[in-house]
Parts: C-alpha cells; structure tokens; sequence
C-alpha cells in the first residue's frame, strides 16, 4: 500500500449490467455473452480460527508504511478464519499485557499501537488478465484502512514501485464507512497522483457484505463495486506514461490502522477492527486470465 493516497476523482460511471453470485458459480452476462470461467478461489470454509492456506498465502510482516499506526504478524490473533467461511483480519490494540507492548512500546513510539495482518500471494501465485472479486464487510471505526488490491510481479524481479505496478481493487475508511475507493499507480502516477475514482453507496460497507472486483484485459481495467462498473483505466488515461498493466500481479489483502489516507484513530474507541473476506475468486473472462503458480 506505498504511498497511496486517493486524488483525480473523476466521477461515478454508469451501472454495468454483471452482478455477482454468492455460490462458487461463474458469472453470467448474458447482455454481453461473456463466459466466465473459475480458475482459481479461496473460501476459507476451514475451521475456526485455522491459518490462510500457506499453498497460497505468506504473511508480510513489520510496521506499515504511510505513517500508519500497526505493526503486522503471523499471529491467528490477527489472521485466522472464523469457522463461518470467513478469513478475518484482526487489527487489535496493543496493551501492556500483550507480548508486543514491551517491542513497540506504544507509549513511547507513535507507530505501533496496533498489530494486524497482511497476506500476499506472492512466490506463491499470481494472475494475468480476467477477473478479480472479493466479497468483503469492512471494519467500521475512525481509523480503520482495509485493503484488497495487487501488485507487479516484476517489483520480485528488482523493478522499483511504481514501476511495477500496483492496482488497488479496493480501499476503504473505517469512518466515513460507505465510499469505495479503486486506484491505479504506476510511474508518473503515483501516490497522491494515482488515478481512481470513488462509488459512495447508500449505506455503510461494515453493516453487511460487498464484492469489489476488476475485469481486466489488455489496455483495460474495470472497477465494479456489487456489479456496478464505476471506474475504466486505459493507456489514454495515464497521461502519456508508461502503461504497466499488462503484465503478471500478484494478490494482497491487510487492514491497516491510521496512516495519511484515514487521519487519526480513536483509540479509546476503536480496540478492535476486523476486515472479513467472505471468498476470493478469479475467473478467466472469454478464454483471456490466467493463474501463474510458483
């Protein structure tokens, strides 16, 4: 999440008429007669409090960047399915009782009053093209930052960010709780000069669960929040910088706690925050998405 700020709203687009089902089904749009076909997902249908499946996932660890306020961990305290086919990631207070109190000293260093997850498919697996969709209940709470987006595989290969890529499918505020954030970052268009746009819904996105995906193909990404189409990126939209998009990105998924693009947490009021990943799904759209195992 370097560096991200959201800038450049453009607007809210039209509907678009795919809506996506709750079972482990394709998609179907029959307006436009695409084929959507399953390739890949994760349903976290393990028992309670079992870790992410480490054939697909691999913890990043440490405090977080973007003057952010937690530190992250391995522990199923902050990562752990909740027997009810969720994974859930955990952002909970430090106090003196818990063994990082005495490492981060929360009292003293203003980075680390919190610990948390972060999971990223990358070594593990990654993806080109095709669809992307989770469906998410985002944590409420002044202060909460969840997450759910993708990065270039190229930054394991020694390529700098922005250079590689990043595509945030979603961000999310613990306060206000019904905007949806989907933002692009590449070179020249980074950080607070990403390209994004917001969908504000109705009411707030921790009173019950959304999907937030991308369909993605060359030279275009789509961003959809429950089906509706509120964001298109293109090699027009860059302002004459390089495209990077067209190659292999892999998957991450955190909540941070506080940071430049939330403000400031309460934290007399917010001990706990959870982000609850109800599934993950990838689906090749029309022959074109593959998934790249490593």
């Amino acid at each position: 999440m370097k560096l991200r700020s959201i800038l450049k709203m453009v607007g809210i687009a039209a509907a678009a008429s795919l809506m996506l089902g709750a079972a482990a089904q394709a998609p179907a749009t029959a307006a436009t007669k695409n084929v959507y076909k399953l390739l890949w997902n994760q349903e976290f249908n393990g028992k309670k409090g079992s870790a992410p499946n480490p054939k697909w996932w691999e913890y990043d660890m440490g405090l977080g960047p973007n003057g952010e306020k937690q530190y992250y961990t391995q522990l199923r305290k902050n990562s752990a399915t909740d027997g009810k086919g969720n994974m859930v990631l955990t952002a909970r207070l430090i106090t003196d009782t818990d063994p990082l109190y005495s490492y981060c000293m929360p009292d003293i260093v203003d980075n680390c009053w919190y610990s948390s997850a972060r999971l990223k498919s990358s070594g593990k697996v990654g993806f080109k093209y095709g669809m992307m969709v989770a469906r998410i209940k985002m944590p409420k709470g002044k202060g909460a930052w969840p997450a759910f987006w993708m990065l270039g595989q190229s930054i394991n290969d020694g390529v700098s960010w922005p250079h590689c890529g990043e595509i945030d499918i979603v961000e999310a505020k613990g306060e206000p709780n019904n905007q949806v954030f989907g933002t692009a970052h590449g070179p020249g268009y980074s950080g607070g000069q990403g390209i994004g746009d917001m969908f504000i819904n109705d009411g707030q996105l921790g009173d019950g669960y959304h999907t937030y995906s991308i369909k993605w193909k060359p030279n275009e990404v789509q961003w959809f929040f429950d089906g509706k189409l509120y964001h298109t990126l293109n090699p027009t939209s860059v302002w004459g910088n390089d495209y990077v998009f067209n190659d292999e990105f892999f998957l991450i998924m955190n909540l941070a706690m506080g940071g430049l693009f939330v403000g400031d947490i309460d934290p007399e009021n917010v001990k706990k925050s959870e982000m609850a990943i109800d599934y993950v799904r990838y689906y090749s759209v029309n022959g074109v998405g593959k998934v790249i195992k490593h």
